[in-house]
């Protein structure tokens, strides 16, 4: 009769170094087929296999419980392919991109999320973890292994030492008490945002202008150039939005196409077609909802943040969204635009001064040149009002309807 894993794993702890190979025999195919699925290739199945069986040997005494050597060896697997992953995630040689030449002026920052959706993401990552660790001991291993560590039930049974129905059970429950949990907390965390926007006293606020790049000394650059040979102008657009009662403005860095989109809104041209401002606009009619104001209510990490009120069925509900977005939607139907006290603050010195000239906007496009933030220029640039540069009358531009 075969000896029972305690048994086994007894006798190589005694110097019988044959028993550890029955131990090899009965969960070797085991161990490779849970690191084939979870990296998809043979070969480094194999190396994972041959390092985890040698990992086990000379961490044996280590094992709290013989009876669960196999439990135990698919553990080490587990932890081993997770290492072999995330070096696999974080490094890629140049030279495998785009068929093996190495792409010129390219760096991995490219390829790196704005820091927006990375604050964003760590603190729904932090909300999402404290939750989980309200969990039951076992609930939070099923939870863990399923949903970061993307192992199939059966997987979490036999680490785990229980039937996969117990697994469905644990999951199940988990499920329901996150959710309970996450509704709770998110819930917190609006009225905690709406309270603290609430108490704020907003200062109402204008939007004065459109910067953008032009070149130098150039008048024949054209803003919404009716052809394509006469778009000399850079990507980078900021709107002024400047205080009701004062020179102090808010410069906001946006998109090519959101800073045009406002500018357009100013000047009251729209396209023949409705874009996308005017299509949510049009719903938002037809839906009955309206659009009370918006707000610039918060400055993280060199990201600004913005709230709109939006009146539905006479109840008025919060919803968050970029500064670009509220502020064209603002004018699209005619809602007053307000921004928080401190950001006039921290938005120093941004000074309107004589003609189109901020100060201290050529020292902040200069940093962000230097921090790759916004690509090079190649020709000797300078900030313009879009109204100051000529435009064609194009077929495809209408007055907004009144």
């Amino acid at each position: 009769m075969d000896q029972d894993d305690a048994e086994l794993v007894k006798r190589v702890l005694a110097g019988d170094k044959a028993a550890f190979g029955r131990l090899i025999d009965r969960y070797r195919p085991e161990a490779q087929g849970l690191a084939r699925r979870m990296l998809g290739d043979s070969f480094e199945a194999e190396d994972v296999t041959q390092e985890a069986l040698l990992q086990a040997f000379l961490g044996l005494h280590s094992l709290r419980s013989p009876d669960r050597f196999g439990s135990w060896l698919l553990g080490i697997v587990v932890n081993l392919c997770k290492m072999r992953l995330r070096v696999q995630r974080d490094w890629h040689p140049a030279d495998e991109w785009h068929g093996g030449r190495v792409p010129e002026d390219f760096t991995i920052a490219d390829l790196q999320p704005s820091p927006e959706a990375i604050y964003e993401v760590r603190e729904l990552h932090d909300i999402v973890l404290a939750a989980i660790r309200t969990l039951p001991n076992d609930q939070q291993q099923a939870v863990r292994m399923h949903y970061v560590d993307g192992l199939s039930l059966w997987d979490i049974g036999r680490l785990a030492g229980v039937p996969v129905g117990a697994v469905k059970v644990r999951l199940h429950r988990a499920r329901a008490r996150l959710r309970t949990e996450l509704t709770r907390e998110l819930t917190d965390m609006r009225e905690l945002i709406s309270r603290t926007v609430k108490e704020i006293p907003m200062i109402e606020v204008t939007v004065h202008d459109v910067m953008l790049r032009a070149p130098k000394g150039d008048n024949e650059a054209e803003w919404l150039p009716g052809q394509r040979k006469n778009n000399k102008l850079g990507f980078a657009r900021v709107i002024l939005l400047k205080e009701q009662a004062g020179d102090r403005i808010v410069p906001i860095w946006v998109g090519a196409g959101e800073g045009d989109a406002i500018a357009m809104l100013l000047e009251g041209l729209s396209t023949s077609r409705p874009g996308t401002f005017e299509l949510a606009a049009k719903l938002l009619d037809v839906a009955k909802m309206k659009i009370e104001k918006v707000a610039v209510t918060a400055l993280r990490e060199d990201i600004y943040y913005a709230t709109m009120w939006v009146k539905i069925r006479g109840k008025i509900h919060e919803v968050d969204a970029r500064p670009s977005d509220a502020v064209t939607l603002s004018l699209r139907t005619k809602a007053s635009i307000f921004v928080a006290p401190q950001l006039f603050d921290e938005a120093n010195p941004y000074r309107l001064t004589e003609g189109t000239e901020i100060a201290g906007l050529t020292e902040r496009h200069r940093m962000a040149l230097e921090d790759k933030r916004i690509p090079p220029e190649e020709n000797e640039m300078e900030w313009r009002s879009f109204r100051s540069l000529p435009r064609d009358e194009h077929r495809w531009l209408k007055p907004v309807q009144k």
